[in-house]
């Protein structure tokens, strides 16, 4: 079924999951509506016992393979269980009922040709329509009638989770799910944007218990892995590791030019160089665990960490941007921008036309403005961004959810970015000690 775009898919899946009576349908209730819309052979196959994330997912994708003849037409079998469900189901809200209605007509306006819709005694041309807006409960959209436009985007953004264990993981993930179906009433999510911090001391472990987390939000608002975007903090690199890659040497002996910053001295006499493959190493475990998440290896070479994530069906450009790649255990307040992975991610959206009319987001971990040392000093690469076009900053670190500004251009209608940090789950406005 190639009728409904990704997104659009999605959020009948979101719907169908979450808003309608199958969220709380047994065997016999589920066994009842297929039989009742005609369903039950075709999808004979399917057992009706098993958890409802798994019924919906696999029902969707047989119910978009079979077709069932009516009125001399073969029908989709999603359009047929659509149009019984919104004709039955009182618990739909009007904007989830206008949804379905807006999938059953693009599927009949690129199904039937004009010559089929007379034969059927309908009108010969179908008004076009587009996905609805989310709308207050008590507004009912006529979609014959309305000119909609594009349906809003939900682009969650977090921060600093600092998980250590299952349990709280799996606690965090469900209340965060809860607050966003029952308080906020957002359907879906387009994008899922993390600006680091992620574990806490940046352990195996701890990683495994996020991904308990991450799976229970994908599971819960349909999200691909090309939706999650990701970055590491301060807090995703591994101190233990970072020690391991200073080698203590008497200075005596060092060949070569010792290069500020790559050293740790210890006495006069004595210094810890580091091995820059093995110092790479500290961001393994992120790196393994942002695999798995996203299917995609995070780059170990700094000049490569400046990421894009184009979200075309969105019309979204995420820029992740590593705002820790120059710290470790003893060098604690070098929050930065590598203007190498920078300027590789800006001429490639220069030279790409795809990315013109994109909303772009920039996103690291370390904020601008901190009464402690540990933020970012040198902010030249806002110029940067605010003439690439890029319209909003995202980041953590501080654990307080805050906005801020910066204008690139001082006239009204000049060039600005606007930032959002992100808040905790439950750690102290005062950052976290450093992973030991």
């Amino acid at each position: 079924m190639n009728f409904l775009t990704d997104k659009e898919g999605r959020q009948l899946q979101k719907i169908l999951t979450h808003k309608t009576i199958l969220r709380t349908a047994d065997a016999d209730l589920r066994s009842a509506l297929l039989t009742n819309c005609g369903l039950q052979e075709s999808c004979s196959l399917i057992k009706l016992d098993q958890p409802q994330l798994s019924f919906v997912t696999i029902l969707y994708q047989r119910l978009s393979e079979v077709h069932i003849t009516v009125d001399g037409f073969p029908r989709l079998g999603l359009v047929i269980f659509l149009e019984y469900l919104s004709a039955i189901d009182i618990s739909l809200s009007p904007e989830d009922k206008s949804f379905i209605t807006y999938v059953i007509k693009k599927w009949e306006q690129q199904q039937f040709s004009p010559q089929k819709t007379l034969q059927k005694q309908e009108s010969s041309t179908l008004t076009p329509v587009q996905p609805p807006i989310p709308v207050d409960r008590d507004e009912i959209i006529n979609l014959d009638q309305s000119n909609l436009p594009v349906s809003l985007s939900y682009i969650l953004h977090l921060s600093d989770l600092h998980i250590t264990t299952p349990d709280q993981a799996i606690l965090w993930s469900h209340q965060l799910a809860q607050d966003l179906y029952d308080e906020l009433d957002i359907p879906q999510l387009d994008a899922l944007i993390l600006s680091g911090d992620i574990a806490n001391k940046s352990t195996p472990e701890e990683y495994q218990a996020a991904e308990q987390f991450f799976d229970s939000l994908r599971q819960d608002f349909l999200l691909g892995p090309e939706q999650i975007i990701m970055v590491p903090g301060n807090h995703d690199l591994n101190w233990q590791q970072a020690k391991k890659a200073y080698k203590l040497i008497d200075s005596e002996e060092y060949e070569g030019e010792l290069q500020e910053g790559h050293y740790i001295k210890e006495t006069d006499t004595v210094i810890r160089v580091r091995d820059e493959a093995l110092y790479k190493q500290r961001f393994i475990n992120f790196s393994n665990f942002y695999q798995a998440i996203t299917n995609k290896p995070y780059p170990q070479e700094y000049d490569e960490q400046g990421i894009l994530y184009h979200l075309p069906e969105q019309n979204l450009l995420i820029l992740g941007l590593n705002s820790a790649w120059q710290l470790d255990h003893h060098y604690r307040s070098r929050a930065s921008i590598n203007i190498n992975a920078l300027s590789k991610a800006l001429t490639e959206i220069r030279r790409n036309r795809d990315y013109d009319n994109c909303l772009k987001i920039a996103v690291w971990h370390h904020p601008l403005n901190s009464e402690y040392e540990d933020r970012i000093t040198d902010t030249a690469f806002l110029d940067q961004l605010a003439v690439a076009g890029f319209r909003f900053f995202l980041h953590g670190h501080i654990h307080e959810a805050k906005a801020s500004n910066y204008r690139y251009d001082m006239n009204q209608n000049g060039r600005k970015l606007d930032g959002i940090c992100a808040g905790t789950f439950g750690a102290p406005t005062k950052e976290l000690g450093f992973a030991e």
